[in-house]
């Protein structure tokens, strides 16, 4: 069954494809595409380079250190949510949270829309997560003092990232991209300096004003998780 790619998606794919294949030629330039997916959709392709790069990258970190921009750069360019975890994830244990999510928020601010849209899909892999002691603790909501310290030693990169995601939103003109990144925004003014208020009631009336448009945001903010 074919796969039905919207045009604009169609067009990221094409953009991501010579960057995974740049990086393939540097991380196991011995490997070839198996003869088997040659023809099938990109979209197939590409999960198969991805998923070979992401294992030659966790296997070398002094190359993913080395090739970090690189990396970074072919990961604001992906367009699977899930997959783009194959590229964060060796980067992170080789870089470091900061450092990664640094490039992240660099790419927020001044990339074009499809990067923009996809450093919000790599920030969500690039934070450290919480871990519970116990499925009660779980249940509560209280996590380790280790990994809530972690967290929170990212808090000044969290906030900037809020503040960069709040003026690409702001600045596209695009309906579909727009509403992608409508879902690193927060409704809550308090997550946002004093001197963006303005800037997020713009974006909150924008959003209250198309509630079909946004409806994975305002579903999210409705019942808000503690702050990650």
């Amino acid at each position: 069954m074919p796969v039905e790619v919207l045009p604009d998606r169609a067009g990221r794919e094409g953009d991501f494809e010579p960057l995974l294949d740049e990086l393939l030629a540097i991380f196991c330039p011995d490997w070839k595409l198996p003869p088997i997916m040659e023809g099938e959709h990109q979209y197939h392709r590409n999960e198969v380079k991805r998923y070979r790069l992401g294992e030659a990258a966790a296997q070398d970190p002094a190359a993913t250190r080395q090739h970090a921009a690189l990396l970074i750069h072919a990961a604001v360019h992906d367009q699977c949510r899930s997959g783009i975890r194959q590229l964060m994830q060796p980067l992170v244990k080789a870089c470091g949270h900061r450092q990664v999510q640094t490039a992240i928020i660099d790419s927020m601010r001044t990339g074009s829309d499809p990067e923009k849209v996809g450093a919000g899909m790599a920030w969500y892999f690039s934070r450290p997560g919480l871990q519970y002691a116990s499925m009660e603790d779980l249940r509560r909501g209280a996590p380790t003092q280790e990994s809530r310290a972690a967290l929170e030693a990212l808090a000044d990169l969290r906030n900037d990232f809020r503040s960069a995601c709040l003026s690409a939103f702001l600045l596209c003109e695009d309906p579909r991209t727009r509403q992608d990144l409508s879902l690193d925004l927060s409704l809550d003014p308090a997550d946002y300096p004093a001197e963006l208020r303005d800037s997020h009631e713009r974006a909150r009336l924008i959003i209250e004003a198309d509630p079909e448009r946004y409806h994975r945001l305002l579903e999210r903010c409705t019942h808000r998780p503690p702050s990650a």
